[in-house]
Parts: C-alpha cells; structure tokens; sequence
C-alpha cells in the first residue's frame, strides 16, 4: 500500500494514516517547507526529511492499533505538536 505523505509546518497530511494489518506500506514523504522528522518508533522508523526531497519509508504493519508518529527534528515553535496516528485494521 503506497501513500504521499506531505510533512510541513507543523503538520503530516494525510492524518491519521490508515493501512491493514500485513500490508507492505511504502509512504512517499515530502516536507514542502522547512526541515521535519518522521519518527514511527513503534515500527523502528526514524527518517530525516529535507525541504523539497521526498524520502521513502517502507514498513510491514505486523500489529494491529493505533501508533503514534512525530516529527523529531527541531523545526519551530509547533514542533512539539506535529504528531499523527498511524491505524492498523
């Protein structure tokens, strides 16, 4: 299952994400401003986005729930609310 994420201050959209337990999930990352994080430690991701660059994170959803993702680069004043929820079904 493939998605576009954008990340930019001081949010990710689509959110939350929603995938099937055993999907392949392949999401196509963009921060279309400023340099952002994408943390997803539940699953051991941890990516740093640059500004206009779309970075690929690949993960198998293995358990089902609800996990909690963030930003974790510095980015600005919002940083310590850019989170979102990735749902596993």
């Amino acid at each position: 299952k493939e998605i576009e994420v954008t990340a930019k201050k001081w949010e990710f959209i689509p959110n939350p994400i929603r995938v099937n337990l055993g999907d392949r999930v392949r999401l196509k990352i963009t921060s279309i401003d400023v340099a952002h994080g994408f943390a997803l430690p539940d699953f051991g991701i941890s990516q740093r986005l640059s500004p206009g660059v779309t970075e690929i994170v690949e993960f198998t959803a293995d358990k089902k729930g609800s996990f909690t993702f963030f930003c974790n680069v510095q980015c600005g004043s919002g940083h310590g609310s850019m989170r979102g929820t990735l749902i596993v079904e």
